[in-house]
């Protein structure tokens, strides 16, 4: 249980710095109540971290340990290849063009 607690402590609080923070922020400034925003930020994160910890678990459980290790490592370099490729804007009027900076430049 120690495990399980200090690793969703860290997980939680590496993840509260991206934009979480800045929704936080925006709505404790808009409406003036930090307290329940704070705590419905945290609890919608932890509910999200153990939706994915479950589902994580019974996919576990249907794939073997082999498997998983291919399907991992398949992801990862399939969204290795995505990031290279660049964004296409939509001007609003249909046209689509691409954007002029690139997630990955040389």
């Amino acid at each position: 249980m120690n495990a399980f607690l200090v690793s969703t402590g860290v997980v939680a609080l590496a993840e509260i710095g991206d934009k979480t923070q800045l929704l936080a922020l925006v709505l404790a400034a808009s409406f003036r109540r930090p307290l329940p925003i704070i705590a419905g930020i945290l609890l919608a994160t932890l509910a999200n971290h153990a939706l994915a910890g479950a589902l994580g678990q019974w996919l576990a459980r249907l794939v073997s340990a082999e498997a998983l290790r291919w399907i991992l490592g398949l992801t990862f370099i399939a969204m290795a290849g995505w990031t290279l490729i660049p964004d296409e804007l939509n001007d609003g009027a249909g046209r689509t063009r691409r954007a002029t900076t690139r997630s990955f430049r040389w």
